[in-house]
């Protein structure tokens, strides 16, 4: 049981396609399918791709689901993302999803699955990984049960140990450099509030506060908080970017127009981010990623040709010269890696 206002402590699971550990714990396994070699028996055919490939690109994912929002570690050798079923037929997938760590060197895949309490496929939001890259950071949520606020889960790689703690319905979007503080939206009716949760303290401080005109102003879901933690882009659905320094206390300015997901690179003199064609229908999910300055000037694409399939969530490796991104639509989508030519690298 959770107790709102406290930590509580409660084993979790690691669970991948090699190893599934856990007592009395809610387990999730990969499970791999064992096949007879049988003679006559004709091979199964190759698995179609869901979107035509991008040259120069490494595919971590090729099933039918809809990731979101990936990050790599600090050591740079593992992805983490959310990944929520989908199927076949048109519309957004699920808002909650598992968490999903990629190794890069070995290829495997893990679910995270902590505390017993947390339920799969309802992780949101998304994900952070703690200083050292031993932890990472999460939201769960459970609609289905009329859960009354959001759950920070803390997971230890490494111990199997879990943490979770109410965030008094904030909703937590960037991690400062230190990992020592969440960015939160904490926003009552009729306003747009930005406030600092301390992970050690759990004490919250207010960062902006501003009463909206209209329901839909200050609609943000796109947010990157650059490596000196004085700058914060946020994106809207609209393909506006605004701007925002951090302790000034002034409203949010416009910096980017026709674009999505901005992402700094990580010493924060380069950005990345989804350019979107200009046209009487903006599709969020129809942009091309290209990579500027930090101030926007003389944006690149990063691939020579336009791709059938948008763009979204570009994420800098630690060292700069590669970038994670989610390719598809809305409905579904692949995650890859992508080489960023020399002079586009930070």
């Amino acid at each position: 049981m959770i107790i709102p206002g406290s930590a509580c402590q409660s084993e979790g699971l690691l669970t991948g396609a090699h190893r599934s550990v856990g007592l009395g714990l809610l387990v999730i396994a990969s499970l791999a399918s064992a096949g007879l070699a049988c003679a006559g028996f004709p091979s199964p055919p190759e698995p179609t791709p869901l979107f035509a490939p991008i040259p120069g690109t490494r595919a971590l994912t090729s099933d039918l689901a809809y990731y979101r929002e990936p990050t790599w570690s600090p050591d740079g050798q593992r992805i983490a993302a959310r990944r929520s079923q989908t199927t076949r037929h048109p519309g957004e997938p699920s808002t909650g999803g598992d968490v999903v760590l990629f190794n890069l060197d070995s290829g495997d895949e893990q679910i995270i699955v902590a505390p017993p309490t947390v339920k799969p496929e309802s992780a949101y939001g998304p994900v952070f990984w703690l200083p050292g890259g031993k932890a990472i950071a999460f939201h769960y949520y459970n609609f289905a049960d009329d859960q009354e606020v959001p759950y920070l889960v803390t997971y230890d790689r490494e111990t199997g140990q879990a943490t979770a703690i109410d965030l008094c319905r904030c909703s937590a979007i960037v991690i400062n450099r230190d990992g020592t503080e969440l960015l939160v939206v904490d926003s009552p009716e009729g306003t747009f509030q930005l406030s600092w949760f301390d992970l050690e303290t759990r004490e919250m401080r207010l960062e902006l506060s501003i009463v909206k005109k209209d329901p839909q102003e200050h609609g943000y879901v796109d947010f990157s908080l650059s490596p000196d933690n004085r700058t914060l882009l946020m994106g809207d659905r609209g393909g506006n970017v605004f701007s925002y320094t951090v302790g000034s206390g002034e409203a949010p300015a416009p910096f980017l127009t026709l674009a999505a997901s901005p992402a700094w690179s990580p010493d924060g003199s380069k950005l990345v981010y989804s350019q979107m064609p200009s046209s009487s229908t903006l599709d969020y999910y129809n942009g091309q990623l290209v990579i500027a300055n930090a101030d926007g000037s003389f944006p690149e694409p990063l691939f020579p040709e336009r791709q059938p399939a948008g763009m979204v969530s570009p994420a800098w490796s630690p060292d700069g010269t590669k970038i994670a991104l989610l390719y598809g639509s809305s409905d579904s989508n692949v995650l890859l890696i992508a080489d960023v030519p020399e002079r586009l690298q930070p």
